[in-house]
């Protein structure tokens, strides 16, 4: 056995418990540069590591024996060791432990990879380094959390991933350049790297993001971990940055999520860990933001109606229905606007409030755009037959992915010739926030539309953030109040004197007014008498299914046509 032991290619490390060296081999002392087993034995073991991972030792030692097996133990690593002379060098190591009578001690198995060839080293490091900070990266994030989540199922362990960006970062590329912007990930990474050790992990995941991985001690919360180093992130980043002639400050946004609690599966974690940041960048900027079970049932949730809503587009589930629009002078009805409602198989209706904010942020909304569109011309082409019905004019939503597509004008008209249907029977119905998110586009297709014959109306007016200037460039001929706008109309006089100076507004621009969300006579004589043009709400009518609708048109028309003849009789019998 002995001769064995000092003949193998590999160095061999054995350590008590206090970690210090016990025993060593002859090649040990070869490849670290040492004459005699003297002057090994009896030392501390850091002493053949490099500063790296020397700190970390004492405690991987310490949580082993206490129950906390960690990911040392068994599992091969590549470490960097140092020799006697200071040098540092790869290792490939393997660590097990043994008894012997009621001792506990440790073995390391070490291969030196100093001759790996350097184009093995470059893929290594292609694969599993960030090029721009020399940090790992995410791909080695997978396989450190991995090896986390095995631990933590086998010793009870519990782990806080954290995902971190960097606050405002696109102002900094903006204001003072790419190359400078890279200095900050850099100089910023290098700043984390010193903060946050010791970590089970620390790299840079894509663009300003940086990830870490801790491991909760126990007797403490995950909360109480990421309070602590959130105060060590912003301790490193007190000072400024200095990169080249520019100076600034630097604040993380950071969102955590606990393993295995929340779950078992590395994929996962690294998804809730970007819910998490997300969230906190929406919500709570500059902070660290903790995902909780409640996010995660809210985001199976969400998942589970994701797939509902494909399976509803295919299985027809969805179906339109059709809301007035009054004139407010004569009380007439105007048009209408074609809205979309969700009846499932087993009978139960989805509100729209639920699953369209759901469908935008899946990517759904262009399919249910698509489908309220041709709803709508197949409904004008059913109704060219029909002396009053087709008379309709519908207004139909149009979602900022339809104005994104390259084609979409091009859709539009061949939609339009194959359904044989006048342009002027159509309004298309477009955000004041998706003019000013894509103006060139937005205006360059409203453009097109008006050159095909469709009119356009400003959605939600008032609730975006367009300037003036760029309201005036869009050829649309009306505008849509929003219903917030009602709120405390007309009691409220701050209320009333913000609804006059819209609509007065308006008006100045050449804009006919629609205001949406009437639901009192008070509101609509008030709407009256400043006389905007057309309102729209259950005051007037709730949105109804095709049928209901071509019933509620033609009794309105023939009920003011009687109107009209009674006037006329009483004006021939004045005279």
């Amino acid at each position: 056995m002995e001769l064995v032991f000092h003949n193998t290619n590999d160095s061999i490390v054995s350590i008590n418990k206090d970690s210090k060296i016990v025993a060593v081999n002859k090649r040990t002392l070869e490849t670290f540069g040492y004459e005699s087993m003297s002057e090994l034995v009896g030392e501390r073991v850091e002493i053949l590591m490099n500063e790296t991972h020397s700190p970390h030792h004492a405690r991987y030692i310490m949580d082993y024996i206490q129950g906390k097996r960690g990911n040392v133990v068994n599992n091969l690593r590549r470490l960097w060791a140092r020799r006697k002379n200071g040098s540092v060098f790869p290792v490939d190591i393997h660590v097990a432990d043994y008894r012997f009578g009621d001792e506990l001690y440790f073995v390391a198995f070490l291969r030196e990879m100093s001759n790996v060839s350097e184009f093995e080293d470059r893929v290594h490091l292609s694969l599993y380094y960030d090029q721009l900070t020399s940090l790992p990266n995410k791909e080695a994030l997978s396989i450190s959390l991995e090896t986390a989540l095995r631990a933590a199922e086998s010793n009870r362990m519990r782990f806080l991933l954290m995902e971190m960006g960097i606050d405002q970062m696109r102002a900094i590329n903006t204001t003072f350049g790419m190359e400078d912007g890279n200095n900050v990930i850099r100089l910023v990474g290098k700043r984390l790297e010193h903060a946050l050790t010791p970590c089970d992990f620390f790299g840079r995941g894509n663009g300003d993001r940086f990830s870490a991985l801790f491991e909760i001690r126990p007797g403490h919360s995950a909360a109480e971990l990421a309070e602590s180093i959130q105060d060590r992130i912003q301790d490193a980043l007190s000072d400024p940055f200095e990169f080249g002639a520019a100076r600034a400050s630097i604040t993380l946004t950071t969102g955590g999520v606990e393993v295995p609690m929340l779950t078992t599966t590395a994929s996962t974690a690294l998804r809730f860990a970007d819910m998490a940041y997300f969230e906190a960048k929406a919500s709570h900027r500059g902070e660290v933001y903790l995902l909780t079970e409640a996010d995660v049932a809210r985001v199976l949730q969400t998942a589970s109606l994701v797939h509902k809503i494909r399976d509803a587009l295919q299985m027809q589930e969805f179906f339109p229905v059709f809301q007035p629009k009054i004139d407010l002078a004569t009380g007439r009805f105007a048009a209408a606007e074609t809205l979309i409602r969700w009846r499932t198989e087993a009978g139960e209706m989805i509100p729209p409030s639920l699953f369209i904010p759901v469908a935008e942020n899946a990517d759904l909304i262009e399919g249910i755009g698509r489908f309220i569109f041709l709803e709508s011309c197949a409904a004008i082409q059913e109704w060219k037959s029909d002396p009053i019905l087709s008379q309709v004019k519908l207004a139909v939503n149009i979602s900022p992915k339809q104005l994104d597509r390259e084609n979409f004008v091009d859709f539009v008209e061949r939609t339009l010739g194959s359904f044989d249907i006048p342009a002027s029977a159509l309004e298309f119905e477009i955000t004041e926030t998706t003019i000013a998110n894509n103006p060139v586009k937005t205006l360059a297709a409203i453009e097109k539309l008006s050159e095909l014959g469709i009119s356009t109306s400003i959605d939600d007016f008032g609730t975006g953030h367009s300037s003036l200037s760029m309201l005036r460039e869009v050829k649309a001929s009306r505008a849509k109040v929003d219903r917030s706008f009602l709120t405390g109309v007309p009691e409220d006089e701050k209320s009333n004197l913000l609804l006059r100076n819209i609509i007065n507004l308006m008006r100045d621009m050449d804009l006919a007014v629609t205001v949406e969300g009437v639901e009192t006579e008070e509101v609509a004589n008030y709407l009256r008498n400043l006389r905007c043009s057309e309102a729209q709400g259950f005051f007037f009518a709730k949105p109804m299914e095709k049928a209901d609708f071509e019933t509620f048109v033609q009794e309105h028309a023939t009920t003011h046509k009687c109107a009209e003849q009674d006037e006329k009789a009483d004006a021939t019998a004045a005279r």
